[in-house]
């Protein structure tokens, strides 16, 4: 019995305690606490992932929504360009009758129109940008819409002594000017006015803008007689373009900018006229601009072969397509290239830019990319990281009404 019960009797230094947990050696709780840490470590490198996905994705929307909405914008415009071409005849002299009026003879018509589309580098449309074509990356474009602008100042009724802001609300079609074009700068002249009280507490910002030139149908220099008759290349009726009416704080009704800039981290507009080549094969669609200038005043474009027999060509014609294209940047992307330590890099990306939008024909390889790589262009925001987003559409031109 004595024997029986030593057989169960717990050795000496292992009793055991009524209730008492299973113990943990320092080795256990070394490994335990190292395998915390280092799930710790993985949870918060997931955490700072997610964190930094969600700013980019968040930056990414409310970057490219202003891009978008500009685009947008840009793009209705042009939809509503117009020549508002017509025929008139052409005379030969035959000699003068007994009251001396000359006797004419009326031998041919002729297309004619008061009005000029013009697009193509910003540095060969904008009168100023050629002398810095590094500041003005991409493409610029002006033409002549019915977009109904008009001056909403005060005016003296007749015979009265009290002023009465003019009536607009009809003129919905009032023929207008307008233009687009990608501008390096500050934003000193138009940013608001309590800034300038602050000690310079909050910097200039410089940025690439997407700007628009939108002069209201009063001061619409397309008719001016001084600028009769338009010339090849004119760019007098939106000379002022850069040099003057810059929108700035202290702008009112009565001086209201022309110029104003319409989306930030714009880093170049590209645009192409183009013509319907469906079932004509042997036609490349850039024919009417391989240079990517289209001036409505020429018979033949830079670069362009005539289309037919017409001595006229494509003067005072609107081009059928237009291929808009443009690249944004998000803000990260834009704060980026407007540091001071990488003003060097920004010059040699923007001049590169610049110098890649001449030849329309390059088009696809510079945007698109082929064979499953990226464009050129784009290859250079990519060798930057620049975060970037391209827009681009095809617009058919209500107004041009012709073939070839």
């Amino acid at each position: 019995m004595n024997l029986s019960f030593s057989l169960f009797r717990p050795p000496m230094g292992r009793r055991l305690r009524r209730g008492a947990g299973p113990a943990f050696t320092l080795i256990e709780l070394l490994v335990s606490v190292t395998f915390l840490v280092i799930l710790m470590l993985v949870v918060s490198q997931v955490i700072g992932i997610v964190q930094r996905s969600w700013v980019r994705a968040n930056s990414r929307v409310s970057q490219f929504r202003e891009a978008r909405q500009a685009f947008d914008t840009l793009t209705r415009s042009l939809s509503q360009a117009t020549l508002n071409n017509y025929w008139d005849n052409e005379f030969d002299t035959l000699g003068s009758d007994a009251a001396g009026q000359t006797i004419s003879l009326a031998k041919d018509y002729f297309r004619q129109s008061e009005l000029q589309f013009i697009c193509g580098p910003t540095s060969k449309v904008v009168p100023g940008a050629a002398g810095n074509a590094q500041n003005y990356p991409g493409h610029a474009v002006f033409f002549q819409a019915p977009l109904g602008i008009a001056s909403l100042v005060a005016t003296l009724s007749s015979g009265s002594s009290t002023s009465q802001p003019v009536n607009t609300e009809n003129m919905v079609n009032l023929l207008c000017g307008r233009g687009y074009f990608v501008e390096w700068g500050t934003d000193a002249s138009f940013r608001p006015a309590f800034l300038e009280q602050l000690n310079n507490a909050v910097p200039v910002r410089s940025r690439l803008r997407l700007m628009e030139y939108s002069p209201t149908a009063e001061k619409n220099r397309i008719y001016d007689t001084s600028l009769r008759p338009i010339t090849a290349h004119s760019m007098e009726w939106y000379q002022d373009v850069l040099n003057s009416e810059v929108q700035s704080s202290q702008e009112t009704a009565q001086t209201r900018a022309f110029t104003r800039p319409i989306a930030e981290n714009i880093i170049a507009l590209v645009i192409s006229p183009q013509v319907e080549v469906t079932g004509n094969t042997g036609v490349a669609p850039y024919i009417i601009a391989p240079q990517y200038i289209y001036d409505s005043t020429l018979k033949i474009n830079p670069g362009a072969s005539p289309l037919n027999a017409s001595q006229q060509g494509t003067q005072h014609l609107l081009p059928p397509l237009l291929k808009v294209s443009m690249i944004a940047l998000d803000e990260r992307s834009g704060e980026f290239l407007a540091r001071e330590e990488n003003s060097q890099m920004r010059a040699q990306l923007l001049t590169a830019i610049a110098g890649k939008l001449q030849n329309a024909a390059s088009l696809n390889e510079e945007l698109d990319g082929v064979q499953g790589k990226p464009g050129t262009l784009v290859q250079l925001l990519l060798d930057q990281k620049l975060n970037y987003r391209v827009f681009s559409t095809t617009i058919a031109l209500k107004q041009a009404r012709w073939s070839f």
